[in-house]
């Protein structure tokens, strides 16, 4: 038994909402308004696309191999020998992926809060907090992220409505000045980032109705949808063109605020919703690491992998991205491929091969050394 947990719809859409928005939403504005100016705001809408179709290849599998995660359908799909080669690519990938969460987290607090402090202190500290939530399984981060989620919106809209004082309607206009080609471009890394949704596929035996995946994903997508709307617009109306030339657009949205001479720099406020979304967002790509490494060796507990896969995260983390310049280019220009390989392009194919290869039912599966539904939920 690798896990024996539950959780709820709910709890795996506000996973998913963090997933995305846990980095989205304070990087979104300044990346994706490099390409597309003022027309930023349009890029969450264009961005759904890629979150439809992770929902979609990722729902179709899973209604085909109902009760398996994404680490059993590529060995139903590819046989033994060819399942345990992608997954040691996908364990890879979640490795990498993961330090790079916690690298956007530690140059976020350095940046804004503590400049001089070495950046191993952030990146041990958090990989420590979120091992534990790991190591309490899949209920307890579901938990926290349904805890969390109404917090984070909460001082969301609370910065979008005390920032109106200094929004200029005029900051969007004129819309599509440059044509719809800046604003494709635009649409590139964030449809990148909207894919991480794939990381349900890691999670999908452990909902109490796994039928419903894909339309959960679907769900999620159309949430962090509207909620990246709200952050672009608002950012856009108070900056404009200048959106692109920050580094942290929300973060300084907040420092400019100033509501009847009493509230001012609410930066204490983006700290509070930063660290929450980005423990939720750490703690699940842990998990799926974790979870897809135990799967990858056979393992019977991921639960012993939680302390050695943190401290070859923590050392990762430290020598991946030396610096802010590298990281955000590396958000802009190389993780939407990334991304989209492992999170569409990959899950498409096997979506493929499994239309193709008709033979590949759940009563053949079970003949083939899978231990039947919720193999990695089974309770006992």
């Amino acid at each position: 038994m690798l896990e024996g947990g539950r959780i709820s719809e709910a709890e795996l859409i506000a996973m998913m909402m963090y997933t995305v928005m846990g980095t989205a939403f304070f990087f979104l504005p300044a990346v994706a308004a490099a390409f597309a100016g003022r027309d930023v705001w349009l890029t969450p809408i264009l961005a759904v696309v890629a979150g439809f179709l992770v929902a979609l290849f990722t729902g179709y599998l899973s209604s085909r191999f109902s009760g398996f995660n994404f680490f059993n359908w590529t060995e139903i799909i590819l046989g033994k020998t060819g399942g345990k080669i992608l997954q040691f690519f996908y364990v890879l990938w979640f490795l990498h992926v993961t330090s790079i969460i916690v690298n956007e987290f530690v140059y976020f607090v350095r940046i804004a809060f503590m400049p001089v402090t070495p950046p191993l202190v952030f990146s041990i500290l958090l990989l420590i907090l979120t091992g534990v939530a790991v190591y309490g399984g899949v209920e307890m981060i579901g938990r926290l992220a349904i805890v969390y989620l109404p917090v984070s919106i909460v001082i969301s809209m609370g910065i979008t409505l005390m920032a109106a004082g200094l929004y200029d309607f005029a900051n969007l206009t004129p819309i599509l000045e440059r044509g719809i080609a800046p604003v494709l471009a635009g649409t590139f890394p964030p449809a990148g980032w909207r894919s991480e949704i794939f990381l349900g596929a890691m999670f999908f035996p452990f909902l109490k109705r796994p039928e419903k995946a894909g339309w959960v994903l679907f769900r999620a997508d159309l949430w962090i949808g509207f909620l990246l709307l709200v952050d672009a617009l608002s950012v856009t109306l108070a900056f404009g063109d200048e959106a692109a030339r920050l580094t942290l657009p929300v973060y300084s949205l907040a420092r400019e605020i100033n509501l009847m001479h009493f509230f001012q720099h609410m930066e204490a406020l983006v700290l509070i919703m930063w660290f929450a979304g980005i423990f939720v967002k750490v703690a699940a790509w842990e998990y799926a690491t974790m979870l897809g490494m135990a799967q990858w060796l056979n393992l019977k507990s991921y639960r012993p992998l939680v302390l050695p896969g943190s401290l070859l995260l923590a050392a990762v983390t430290n020598y991946d991205m030396p610096n802010v310049a590298i990281l955000t280019h590396f958000l802009a220009s190389v993780t939407p491929f990334d991304l989209m390989l492992f999170t569409i392009v990959l899950p498409g194919i096997l979506v493929v091969l499994s239309l193709v290869r008709k033979s590949l039912n759940p009563r053949r599966v079970k003949r083939k050394g899978f231990p039947g539904k919720n193999v990695v939920a089974d309770p006992g």
